[in-house]
């Protein structure tokens, strides 16, 4: 009796410990008129004006206003952290809560920031000054971090997980517009070779051999160094064609959540255009890729 006693006493204990556990909480707040549809994943949610709805454990989502893509919504919480996103009647975002002003410069700020230097890139590439490239691109790297309230962009082994998604995003996102100008045949190829390789070496390399496309931009910067291999001053890890196409020869260096991106690309073109090839690609994602 007694150790049935004890044994009862150590589940509620447990049970308790369980429920006490937090985890990272985003707060939606649709103050439109509108419906408001939020995709995580495959799943879709949807919030009535003047409604809200909490969500867990997410990292990503998308959020749709009268069948429009409005946003995507990038989330860099600690498990204890919550924030909240209200939208207002004029579909601006307003955040508060944890980490808000930083979760407002990221989804709403960055990607105008970091595309808004891409004329200032073909001008220096023009011009072929190396120097002034890196100088231009690594200034506006350091406005970033510093908004963002990051000493640097490499990731220490004592971030929280939450600064590592953030570091990475970030750097991605930044090198995804320099990438951009990088992809282009008419750019001199002395220059081109030295401006990859030095953004490879110092800010890609320690990422390759676990490289990923979590987030598509990823998948251009990839795509990238393999198309100019011949350029690189490294070697790129080798991966297994899920699925032959033409661009085997650039795929092979694509990891699986890459080659996935080649293959969503392509359909989300196509189907765009009402290419007429649209369906090969879409059977692919879904028998070969799970979509």
């Amino acid at each position: 009796m007694k150790y049935l006693f004890l044994n009862k006493r150590i589940s509620c204990t447990l049970l308790f410990s369980f429920c006490g556990l937090k985890a990272q909480e985003l707060t939606l707040i649709n103050k439109a008129d509108d419906l408001v549809i939020v995709k995580n994943e495959k799943k879709e949610i949807s919030i009535n004006s003047h409604s809200k709805k909490e969500f867990n454990e997410i990292n990503k989502i998308s959020i749709n206003i009268a069948n429009k893509l409005l946003r995507n919504i990038n989330l860099f919480l600690e498990p204890t952290e919550k924030l909240n996103i209200t939208i207002e009647k004029d579909q601006k975002f307003v955040y508060t809560g944890d980490q808000a002003i930083i979760h407002e410069y990221i989804n709403e700020t960055l990607t105008n920031k970091t595309f808004g230097k891409t004329n200032v890139y073909y001008n220096i590439e023009d011009k072929k000054n190396i120097e002034e490239l890196k100088m231009t691109s690594e200034m506006l790297l350091a406005d970033i971090l510093k908004k963002c309230k990051l000493s640097n962009i490499l990731i220490s082994p004592d971030d929280k997980d939450s600064v590592k998604r953030l570091k990475n995003y970030i750097k991605y996102q930044w090198l995804y517009t320099l990438f951009l100008t990088f992809d282009r045949s008419n750019l001199d190829q002395v220059f081109k070779k030295e401006a990859i390789n030095y953004y490879f070496k110092k800010y890609i390399e320690p990422d390759i051999t676990k490289y990923s496309c979590d987030y598509s931009l990823r998948y251009l910067v990839i795509k990238t160094l393999a198309k100019n291999k011949t350029l690189l001053q490294a070697e790129l890890p080798i991966y297994p064609i899920v699925e032959h196409t033409d661009d085997d020869n650039v795929n092979k260096y694509l990891p699986q959540s890459c080659q996935k991106q080649y293959f969503q690309e392509k359909y989300n073109y196509l189907d765009h255009t009402n290419g007429h090839n649209k369906e090969y690609y879409k059977k692919v994602l879904i028998e070969k890729f799970n979509e």
